[in-house]
C-alpha cells in the first residue's frame, strides 16, 4: 500500500460518511460523527501500531482480512452488538428490546451502558494491562527504550514467572479497594481471556495446519481481541458527544477504518522496520490505557487526557526511533 492510495481511502471514506450523516442529522450529524472518528484515532492509535507488530508476521491474504472481515467484527461487533450484549446482560433486559432501545430511546440506552461501565473498564483494563505485562518481562528482550525499567523487567522474567504474579497482584489491590465480586470476576475474565487466545495460537503455531499460514487465524483472533479492548473505552465514552446510536457507530468506524488503513501501510511500507522503538511507546501506550481504564473505576478520567498520555509515548518514542536510525546511518 503507497501513501498516495491511504490518503485516498481515508478522503473516500470520510466524504462518504460525510453524505451519510449530512442526510441522517444534517451539519450536526457531520460535526459529531467527525468528533467521534477523531476521539477513536486519538485513543487507539497506539493500538494501530501494534496491530502492525503482529500484522508483519502474517501472510498477505490474513492482512487483506484484518482489513475485510476485521472490519466487519469491529463495525458491527464491537461497535453495536457488544454494547447492545452488555446492556442486556447487566440489565436482564433481552437483546431484542435493548436493541430496540438503542434506536428509539438511545437516552435509556446510554443510561444502561453508563451502570455497565465498571465491568466494561474492568474486563478491558485487564486484558490491556496483560498486554502490556505481557511484552514487559519478556526474558528474551534485547532491545530498550525505557531501558532503566525495561532491563530490569527483562531480567526479572529470567527468574520465574513474573507475569501473573503482577496482573493477579493488581487484580487483589483493586478487588480489596472496590468490594465488589463483578469487577474482580470481570477482571479475571480479561486475564483468562488473554492466556486462552495466547494458548490457541501456540497451539495452532505447534501444529501448523496448511489451512492456516503462519498461525493466521490466532493472530486474526488476537488482533481483533485487542482492537475490541481498546475500542471498549470509546464505546462509552461516544455518548457524551452524540446520543444518536448510528451517528456513534459510523463515525467510531470511520476512525478504526483509517486506524487499520494504517496500520497495513505500517507493514507493507516497511516503515515499521525503520522505527525499532515505535514498538515500544505502543506497548507503553496500551499499559497506560489499561491502567486508566482500572483508574476509572475509582474516578473519571476525561477523554483527552488519556490520548495525550498514549499519544505522547507514540511521539517519544518515534523521534527516538528517528534519531537511533540517523545515528546508525
Amino acid at each position: 500500500m503507497t501513501l498516495k492510495r491511504l490518503l485516498l481511502e481515508f478522503t473516500l471514506v470520510l466524504i462518504i460518511s460525510w453524505i451519510i450523516e449530512f442526510f441522517y442529522m444534517g451539519v450536526k450529524g457531520i460535526f459529531e460523527g467527525t468528533t467521534l472518528s477523531l476521539l477513536e484515532i486519538s485513543l487507539s492509535f497506539d493500538n494501530a501500531v501494534m496491530n502492525a507488530v503482529v500484522l508483519s508476521g502474517m501472510s498477505y491474504i490474513w492482512r487483506r482480512r484484518f482489513l475485510t472481515w476485521g472490519m466487519i467484527i469491529a463495525v458491527f461487533g464491537m461497535r453495536f452488538l457488544f454494547p447492545v450484549l452488555i446492556v442486556s446482560l447487566t440489565a436482564g433486559i433481552g437483546i431484542e428490546k435493548v436493541t430496540e432501545m438503542a434506536f428509539s430511546n438511545p437516552e435509556e440506552y446510554a443510561h444502561y451502558l453508563k451502570i455497565a461501565e465498571p465491568l466494561i473498564l474492568s474486563f478491558g483494563g485487564s486484558f490491556l494491562l496483560m498486554v502490556f505485562i505481557n511484552w514487559l518481562f519478556d526474558a528474551g528482550k534485547e532491545l530498550y527504550w525505557i531501558r532503566f525499567l525495561e532491563e530490569k523487567a527483562t531480567k526479572l522474567a529470567k527468574v520465574g514467572e513474573i507475569k501473573l504474579i503482577v496482573a493477579l497482584t493488581v487484580v487483589l489491590i483493586v478487588g480489596f479497594l472496590k468490594k465488589d465480586s463483578n469487577i474482580l470476576l470481570a477482571m479475571i475474565l480479561g486475564i483468562l481471556l488473554f492466556e486462552l487466545v495466547h494458548f490457541i495460537k501456540g497451539a495452532i503455531e505447534y501444529f501448523k495446519r496448511d489451512s492456516i499460514s503462519s498461525g493466521g487465524l490466532a493472530n486474526f483472533i488476537y488482533l481483533e481481541l485487542l482492537d475490541a479492548s481498546c475500542s471498549l473505552d470509546g464505546a462509552v465514552g461516544a455518548f457524551a458527544i452524540s446520543q444518536n446510536l448510528i451517528i456513534i457507530t459510523l463515525g467510531l468506524s470511520v476512525g478504526a477504518f483509517i486506524l487499520r488503513s494504517l496500520t497495513v501501510y505500517f507493514v507493507e511500507s516497511g516503515k515499521l522496520r525503520e522505527l525499532p522503538y515505535l514498538e515500544h511507546g505502543a506497548h507503553w501506550g496500551i499499559g497506560g490505557l489499561g491502567i486508566m481504564m482500572l483508574a476509572q473505576l475509582f474516578h473519571h478520567i476525561p477523554e483527552p487526557v488519556i490520548s495525550t498520555v498514549a499519544l505522547v509515548f507514540i511521539l517519544s518514542s518515534l523521534y527516538t526511533s528517528i534519531k537511533r536510525t540517523e545515528h546508525l546511518f
